[in-house]
């Protein structure tokens, strides 16, 4: 009895995908095994102000004056600065924007109510 060529073809590609999974599934695990490499390519050097091994970044520490007992009920931020949303003690709202790269204040608005 002759097999259909069709079926031949499946058992074919059946064979060849499982050989095809076990190696790349063998790169794989020898990659992951292996790690990332761990040295500079020699002669090349890390862009001005890049933090090197050796010197760990120094932390960005600023002030930021907030009006009396104020509480953050909300920040956004993107690239260039932050907005806080702010509460006194006395349930007054202000939005704070700061440059996110300073942390100096660029303004404090109060947000009153139209027609004040």
């Amino acid at each position: 009895m002759v097999a259909d060529p069709w079926i031949r073809a499946l058992k074919l590609f059946v064979v060849l995908a499982g050989i095809v999974i076990l190696v790349g599934s063998g790169v794989l695990v020898w990659l992951l095994a292996r790690g990332a490499p761990r040295e500079v390519a020699k002669g090349v050097d890390p862009p001005a102000g890049a933090p090197t091994a050796a010197t760990p970044p120094a932390p960005i520490v600023a002030d930021l004056a907030l009006p009396a007992g104020a509480a953050i009920l909300d920040m956004t931020s993107d690239q260039d600065r932050i907005v806080l949303l702010l509460r006194n003690p006395a349930g007054q709202d202000y939005l704070a924007v700061i440059d996110a790269a300073t942390g100096t204040r660029r303004a404090l608005l109060r947000i009153v109510p139209e027609g004040r």
